[in-house]
């Protein structure tokens, strides 16, 4: 309690706490609480992953036959922008060994990646 405290009684922005969170793992990108260490393209990071938030299925069309059982779903990925770089729609990323492609990548207060992603199950 005397660390929030301290952290109460200099006055500091949101920002600060933000920073503070995520230097300190204090709650969002704690391993105990929220964050996991997910593999993403071929690194451990600390990051929070919701997955099939949707999942839509797909008609398509192939050579004039339906092809039945093909669905996509999304998910989204939270992760320190100190440990991932540069994001945009259309790249591929693998996480957990499962390809995805990003749908949307935006970067929250310069501190934290909010990234959506779709793959075709």
């Amino acid at each position: 309690m005397k660390a929030i405290h301290d952290i109460y009684s200099r006055d500091e922005t949101f920002l600060d706490f933000l920073a503070h969170d995520l230097d300190d793992a204090a709650v969002w990108f704690n391993n105990s609480e929220f964050a996991r260490f997910h593999d993403i393209n071929g690194k451990k990071i600390l990051s929070i992953f919701t997955s099939d938030i949707k999942t839509q299925t797909l008609n398509l069309n192939f050579n004039g036959k339906t092809l039945e059982g093909i669905s996509r779903s999304r998910g989204i990925l939270f992760c320190r922008a100190q440990d991932m770089k540069n994001f945009a729609a259309g790249q591929s990323l693998k996480l957990n060994s499962k390809l995805y492609t990003v749908s949307e990548a935006r970067l929250i207060q310069d501190q934290v990646w909010r990234i959506v992603l779709e793959a075709n199950n």
